[in-house]
Order: C-alpha cells, then structure tokens, then sequence
C-alpha cells in the first residue's frame, strides 16, 4: 500500500507500490487506482506515516510498474503551482532502474521523439538536424552491481536516469534504446509473448517479481520559496532490498544518502552529467 514519506503544509508525497496503476484499473484487475487507494486509506484511518484526511490533488503521474516518489497536493492553488513547474520543466527527478544487460554506453544523453509502436508500447525516433526540439530527453549513467537471485549472484547494471522532458514511457523506452531493458517490464524486456502479457495486464516479464524501475529522489521550489528535497530508496522487490548488497553499495556510492538540503546534486558523480543545482529551480522561463 502507498506509504507517506515526507507531508507539510502543502503536500503529502507517497511511495508509490510496483504495480499499482494511476487510475482506476477497471479494464483489467478492477483495482483502485493510488489516488483512489490513498483517499481509501484516509477514510479508514489506515494511511501510514499521515494522519491527514483532508483533500488531496494529482499533479504528476508514474507508470504501473514504476514505484517511488509522488506529489499529492493538499488544496487547488499547490495543485496548480505544482503542475507549473512540471510544465515548465522545473521538477528535478532521479530514478533508478536495474537491468541485466549491459547499456551500449556507460553515460550519456538519449534523446529522439516518442512515437506509437506495437501494442501500446513506444518507440525512441530521430530527430534531424535543423528539426525542433527532441520531445524526449534523458540524461543517464549507469554501473555494474550484483544482483539477488535464487540460485546465488547475477550480474545486473544500475542505471541512474534524470529526464529532461516527461513522455509516456519515457524512461522505459530510453533503456531499451541503449540494449538495457528495465528488469521486469514486460513491454519492452521481453519478446511478442511478452508484450501480449503487458496488454492482458502483466507488467512483469522473465519471472521477475516487480519491473524494477523506482522514482528515487526529487526537487522542486514551493509555493512560499523554499525547496523540498525528497529521496526514497526502494524496498520492495527482492533485488532492491538491503539484502543486495551490490544494489545498496552503488546507492551510496552515487550519493543518494547525501542530497537533502545540498545546493547541488550528483555534482562528483558522473563527471556532473546528471546535476543539478538549487538556483536552476528559480530561473525565469
């Protein structure tokens, strides 16, 4: 069930479950989406980590498979400021994602246009010189750990992601373009079978027990000029518990347990690829 790990004056924000939609799931499971779940929750009393029970507000979405962080806004007007910075691209995100293939580059920048390919899934398209702006861009770098598995260790790779932009599938279509499918997705890891199990409603593919893609840390400016920092390490999954010691050792190592309060973020790791600093939260468009 979603878990409150960080609540003010404005917002509650949740740690999402692995394969809980964002709405309703009627077609498929008849399963509450996790605004419908929270609200639930609210009602009864149950909700962890919150005693709150007064209104609340999506902003943002995440895909069924992802889990993490996500912004639920306690009144209309952090609603709407909220869905500003989204839109102007002044939401700082981190996510991590496991895969047990090796990307074709260590780091870098992915970027194309989205565009519709089978069965719901996406596909990453280029974009040519003198084109506009590409609508999807992803900013990643990526290292080996080892992972848990039955039978004893597995190579998998880490990959630490920071979208620019925010597409449908964004981040699960940028792995796959680098030949490092995220673990699990049963879109875009597996073969036609499946992909006919993703649209029948299983997210999960090759036996694994979630689709290992989580939203790890995030920042934004609020309403009365300070900025909220959050990070949330993922748990649930057998690859992602504290069990893994590969996983949690490259989960320091990227700096994950230093960001709160810092100007800036992942700036020594990565060659400062992937940073991000505090004054960017303010700039005019």
């Amino acid at each position: 069930a979603p878990v409150v790990i960080h609540e003010d004056d404005d917002v509650l924000v949740i740690d999402k479950p692995a394969g809980m939609s964002f709405h309703n799931d009627d077609l498929v499971t008849n399963l509450p989406g996790v605004l419908s779940t929270v609200r639930a929750l609210q009602a009864s009393g149950e909700l962890r980590g919150s005693d709150y029970t007064g209104e609340l507000h999506s902003v943002h979405r995440l895909d069924k498979i992802t889990s993490g962080i996500l912004l639920l806004a306690k009144n209309e007007r952090v609603a709407s400021w909220l869905a500003r910075q989204f839109a102007r691209r002044r939401v700082h995100k981190y996510y991590v994602a496991l895969s047990a293939r090796k990307p074709s580059k260590k780091m870098g920048t992915v970027q194309g246009d989205m565009a519709q390919a089978r069965r719901g899934a996406y596909k990453l398209t280029r974009v040519e010189p003198g084109e506009s702006p590409p609508a999807a861009v992803t900013k990643f770098a990526s290292r080996g750990v080892r992972g848990a598995s039955p039978g004893g260790d597995r190579p998998l790779r880490m990959l630490l992601m920071r979208p620019l932009t925010g597409k449908t599938h964004q981040l699960r279509v940028c792995a796959k373009s680098l030949g490092a499918p995220v673990l699990g997705d049963a879109a875009y890891a597996g073969g036609a079978k499946s992909l006919k199990s993703f649209n029948d409603g299983d997210e999960n593919a090759g036996g694994e027990d979630r689709g290992y893609l989580h939203a790890a840390a995030l920042r934004v400016a609020m309403p009365g000029g300070n900025v909220m920092d959050v990070v949330c390490k993922p748990t649930e999954g057998r690859e992602w518990t504290h069990l893994s010691a590969g996983f949690h050792d490259a989960w320091v190592s990227c700096g994950f347990d230093e960001l709160i309060g810092r100007d800036e973020w992942f700036g020594d790791f990565a060659g400062g690829l992937l940073a991000s600093r505090r004054d960017e939260l303010f700039e005019d468009d």
